[in-house]
């Protein structure tokens, strides 16, 4: 009789596993395109937004797999003042190494005194709208207040003379809810022949969850290309500076949405190629779209390093 209720509950178990099985099937080789929006209204700027349509899982990704959407209408609302700008079409030329790409934005019309004056304002709430292939997407994002950096400066890295790692006091309100995105300049005092433009780290985003309303003394990794394949020796440096370069930080306050599109991309950039890590959806702030439409408070601080 026992060796019964044993057999029996071998099989109720079986049963139930079987119950939880789920075939799942992916088609990896949907032609279905997805728009992507990148979008951004800074303080103190005018708004701009790139298109594009998203690419296939087994297509290759370079600058010529890009593909830009063209004859959108899209227009961006200051909700706060009513005032609406309808964007123009603008396609820009651009020489990478021995090539030239073409390139596609939506900006202000420069012939328009109208909207040449529309500009982010901090506390300002924006809507996007854009009209494509018969489809309307919708979005709001909003310039929030914050605090900048109240102080910023290198220090020597121990038993690396050459290089320098950034540091900075950040004050932050005795509010919750405050996000922030950090981006570097980098200005090199021995040149490479790199463009110089703005990058950022691993993790570009944070928020005041754990630390908020305290004076914070904090490490600024500096930004790198992530389209370089780098050495274990430049790779153990990345983060840092050499004696000498000159660096300028951009520190935004960024609204909540904003903050969790950039935090999943950068998690969803971290598990590529791990087979141990779990999938990370992006959260888009576009029904209907991936991408961000994302409002920056802006502000930048530079610093020469002057360590000797």
């Amino acid at each position: 009789m026992q060796k019964t209720g044993h057999l029996l509950c071998l099989i109720l178990l079986f049963s139930v596993l079987s119950a939880c099985e789920k075939v799942v099937h992916i088609n990896l080789t949907s032609k279905d395109k997805l728009i992507v929006v990148e979008g951004t209204i800074e303080s103190n700027q005018q708004p701009y937004v790139y298109l594009t349509n998203s690419i296939g899982f087994f297509d290759k990704i370079d600058l010529n797999s890009v593909s830009y959407i063209r004859n959108a209408i899209i227009t961006v609302q200051d909700l706060n003042t009513d005032t609406i700008v309808q964007l123009k079409e603008y396609s820009i030329d651009t020489i990478i190494g021995t090539k030239t790409f073409s390139f596609t934005v939506y900006a202000p019309d420069v012939n328009d005194p109208v909207a040449n004056a529309f500009k982010g304002q901090v506390a300002h709430s924006y809507k996007l709208t854009v009209v494509t292939n018969g489809k309307t997407y919708e979005s709001v994002t909003k310039i929030p207040t914050g605090n900048g950096l109240d102080s910023l400066w290198t220090e020597k890295v121990t038993n690396r003379d050459s290089f320098r790692t950034l540091h900075a006091i950040y004050v932050d309100p005795d509010t919750f809810g405050n996000s922030v995105r950090v981006q570097t300049l980098v200005h090199k005092a021995k040149k490479t022949g790199e463009v110089e433009i703005f990058q950022t780290a691993f993790n570009s985003v944070y928020n005041d969850d754990i630390v908020n309303g305290v004076r914070l003394p904090i490490t600024i990794d500096i930004g790198y290309d992530k389209t370089k394949n780098y050495s274990q020796a430049e790779f153990q440096t990345l983060g840092f500076l050499r004696k000498g370069d000159t660096v300028t930080v951009k520190w935004s306050a960024i609204d909540k949405k904003v903050y969790k599109f950039w935090e999943t991309m950068a998690y969803s950039q971290g598990s590529i190629g791990n087979p141990f890590a779990s999938p990370t959806k992006i959260q888009s702030n576009i029904p209907g779209a991936l991408g961000v439409w994302a409002g920056y408070n802006a502000k930048e601080f530079t610093i020469v390093d002057t360590l000797k």
